[in-house]
């Protein structure tokens, strides 16, 4: 696993890698594929990296992860400093971390690379936006979106939620969170340590949570996420129509952002889409739990493919 900070669109952008590193050429007999994984909001690439491994080590791929634009920081003062929230909101909005994604591909993905993108939740609308493009859908194999939220995620119950209650909060969510920071390391492993207990989420995600509880992050993330439910309403029915032998929809079985009925009517719109339901309890934030099984189902697609 490599990681590291790379320019993206004049803005420090966390990547992750497991096999080849995005500045190293293929060899001239080796397989010519990657896998390029867009998260969810959060766009935190470490959540997704036992994922990341199940895919790289039962296909042999490179598998790569950008994360969201302002989502992440470095911590010390070798990289460019980030762009202010206040001033560039179109920057950290979902239009903007579109134009972040197309960039990366544009500048760090080999030309001549077949590749296979992964989207969880917001990162499979940013797909479909992706596909408009001809240089960018000419050079994708497939596209696999995992519990997608394409389409009115205000409606949606965790959208109603965030937009009639959250939202009037995150100024207190954010002061909590700068709170927190200044506590003793101890006393904020504990407290994470206590929600990771409760919820049961794995001790190997403590230093990830612990991290991402910083206030210009979680500025970013809100700021992002209020977007998304002025923007993602009508489904784009004629992208994926137009690319529906590439595209594979996975919904989830109790999934708060894209319920079941949104998977209905999916299906009734363009009955021959490749979507399913998950019958074995997958969640929504499967990274959290379910990240080596979930890797496992989408390395067999991959290799069915």
């Amino acid at each position: 696993m490599q990681q590291a900070y790379l320019d993206v669109c004049g803005i420090p952008t966390k990547v992750i890698t497991y096999g080849k590193w995005v500045e190293e050429s293929f060899d001239k007999d080796e397989p010519r594929d990657i896998v390029l994984c867009i998260p969810g909001n959060p766009g935190v690439t470490k959540f997704y990296c036992k994922f990341m491994q199940t895919l790289h080590e039962r296909l042999g791929y490179p598998v790569w992860i950008v994360g969201h634009a302002g989502h992440e920081r470095p911590k010390n003062n070798i990289y460019r400093k980030l762009p202010e929230l206040t001033g560039n909101e179109r920057l950290y909005g979902l239009q903007g971390q579109i134009v972040h994604k197309y960039s990366f591909i544009e500048k760090y993905v080999p030309q001549n690379a077949r590749i296979h993108l992964i989207g969880h939740s917001i990162g499979a609308y940013i797909i479909l936006e992706l596909l408009k493009d001809p240089k960018i859908s000419s050079r994708v194999v497939r596209n696999y979106l995992l519990f997608p939220t394409i389409e009115d995620m205000a409606e949606a119950p965790n959208g109603k939620f965030l937009t009639r209650f959250v939202c009037y909060i995150v100024w207190l969510l954010v002061f909590l969170s700068w709170i927190f920071t200044f506590l003793p390391s101890l006393l904020q492993s504990l407290l994470i340590r206590i929600y990771t207990t409760y919820y049961s989420v794995p001790s190997m995600h403590l230093e990830t949570i612990i991290d991402f509880i910083e206030p210009n992050n979680l500025r970013s993330i809100f700021h992002m996420a209020l977007d998304e439910m002025d923007v993602v309403k009508e489904r784009n029915n004629d992208i994926i129509v137009k690319h529906k032998d590439k595209i594979k929809l996975y919904y989830g079985a109790t999934d708060r952002w894209a319920p079941q009925r949104f998977y209905r009517r999916l299906k009734h719109d363009i009955p021959d889409i490749d979507a399913q339901v998950c019958k074995r309890n997958f969640e929504h934030a499967f990274v959290l739990r379910f990240s080596e099984e979930v890797g496992n189902m989408v390395s067999d697609w991959i290799r069915n493919n």
